[in-house]
């Protein structure tokens, strides 16, 4: 056997050196100078002021007889008008389970008889009819998951809208039997029941709610521009009368009375309209107007007075919320502050697309301590195609980044 050449040899073993040295070389760049990046998301953040409101309305207790069974006439939420009946006394449950099936069947006679009084089918779009029940069985679930007032209105067109879709469609020439034997169930019931109730009538106009918490009159509307933090701290719950049947409200405006430091109170003017973030389920952002800036003197607690607008059922029940009122608000991209870089005067981030890095210039919105939120509007000047986009990959870690540089 031949013996191997000792240059040969030799020189195998410098390549081998070599080899291993840039094996080496990379492990200890990747080691040393990893490159980590992050993706960017959408971001809310806003600066603002905690606190806890009193809610205060225009609200009249009624009362009424405590003997007998109660039966609604106005659903919880629901309007009334002066003069109108609330809710009605019967002397049993029977009588009172009675007297809603017979309103509940007289709804639904009048319905069956609209429909067979105009029942053209040349005249009526079927496709109508369709987004009619599309559209209240949407309504429904809406306002079921909003707390909205009241969904009486769009159950009535649901059942209008079928029942009209059935006689268009032929499932149904017409509801002459079943008006029939609606109507002779009605007024059965009516000729087993032994009296009729005792109305209780509401005194004004409003809406109507069911619950009474004893706060109604411990401080009235017309009181709350002179309203200082000691009076504010003195509210007391009073007693609820064992007779109350409901509250009416009678107007749509409601306000939220609360206390802040003095310097607070500075952020805030009369007359400008805020947003209150929530802890409710159906409301989380309440619109607001500051009513009231009830100022001391310097270093005191100051009452502030919000005047709101939105009603539905969860509003219309609650009594105290837990709110913070927002000075200032950002939306846009948050991107981590370890990102952010400097070239040629200008501020932007490197973004890593298909192993190529590139400098995206970037409008700093807010910035905090580890990140900063990053306006989605391109600054004056800067071509789309440099826009910072949701989902981008930034580099937050990395050493000798240049536009263009390939990374593998």
């Amino acid at each position: 056997m031949e013996k191997e050449n000792k240059p040969l040899r030799f020189l195998k073993w410098v390549g081998l050196f070599f080899v291993v040295l840039v094996i080496i070389a990379q492990i200890y760049t990747g080691l040393v100078d990893p490159l980590t990046t992050d993706t960017v998301y959408p971001y809310e953040s806003y600066i603002g002021y905690d606190a806890t409101g009193l809610v205060v309305r225009n609200e009249t207790v009624i009362q009424g007889e405590a003997t007998g069974v109660l039966s609604y006439d106005v659903s919880d939420g629901g309007r009334v008008s002066k003069g109108g009946s609330i809710a009605t006394v019967y002397p049993s449950n029977v009588d009172a389970d009675n007297r809603i099936r017979v309103a509940e069947l007289d709804k639904r006679i009048a319905t069956l008889e609209k429909i067979q009084e105009y029942n053209d089918l040349n005249a009526t779009d079927l496709s109508a009819v369709n987004n009619n029940i599309r559209e209240s069985i949407y309504q429904i679930v809406d306002s079921t998951q909003n707390g909205r007032v009241s969904t009486t209105e769009y159950y009535d067109i649901l059942l209008e809208s079928m029942a009209r879709k059935q006689i268009i469609t032929g499932q149904a020439s017409n509801f002459n039997a079943l008006i029939t034997s609606l109507k002779a169930e009605r007024d059965q019931l009516k000729a087993s029941m032994q009296q009729t109730g005792r109305q209780i009538i509401s005194p004004q106009s409003g809406y109507v709610i069911y619950s009474v918490d004893g706060f109604e009159s411990s401080v009235k509307v017309d009181e709350l521009e002179k309203l200082t933090a000691a009076q504010f701290k003195a509210i007391k719950q009073s007693e609820i009368p064992s007779n109350s049947v409901c509250k009416i409200v009678s107007d749509y405006e409601w306000y939220i009375v609360t206390t802040v430091p003095f310097d607070e109170s500075l952020k805030l003017k009369t007359g400008n309209k805020v947003t209150l973030k929530t802890t409710l389920q159906s409301t989380p952002e309440l619109s607001a107007t500051v009513k009231f800036i009830n100022k001391q003197s310097v270093g005191d607690e100051t009452v502030v007075v919000f005047t709101c607008n939105n009603m539905n059922n969860e509003l219309a029940q609650i009594r105290s919320v837990d709110f913070t009122v927002v000075y200032e608000e950002y939306k846009g991209l948050k991107v981590d502050n370890r990102a952010i870089r400097f070239r040629d005067g200008k501020r932007g981030v490197y973004v890593l697309t298909a192993s190529q890095v590139k400098f995206v210039q970037i409008d700093v919105l807010w910035s905090g301590e580890n990140y900063s939120i990053i306006n989605t509007e391109l600054p004056e000047g800067e071509e789309k195609r440099t826009q910072l986009r949701i989902y981008d990959e930034i580099i937050v870690k990395g050493k000798n980044l240049y536009d263009g540089k390939i990374v593998k």
